[in-house]
């Protein structure tokens, strides 16, 4: 991921991220972990890194679908499931 936006994308905003969708997970178990997921997102980073740039790039921003993988990545890892085979 690039450094274009400073210090709106960085670990511990990640990791917050990935806190908050544990979270979520234990709160409501039957929800699936990509709309988890989504909402962590949202909450945790500033609309600027994932909004306004959805809108700039008409659909789902590079950076936001780089997001979603890192944080899903990690969540899936914490929650001790398999990641995917490389």
């Amino acid at each position: 991921m690039t450094n274009e936006y400073g210090d709106s994308i960085n670990a511990d905003v990640i990791e917050r991220a990935v806190v908050m969708t544990l979270k979520l997970r234990t709160e409501a178990p039957a929800v699936a972990l990509a709309v988890q997921v989504d909402k962590a997102i949202h909450l945790a980073f500033c609309a600027c890194v994932i909004d306004d740039e959805d809108v700039v790039e008409k659909g789902l921003s590079g950076t936001h679908a780089a997001i979603i993988v890192e944080v899903t990545q990690r969540v899936e890892r914490a929650l001790g499931r398999p990641g995917p085979k490389e």
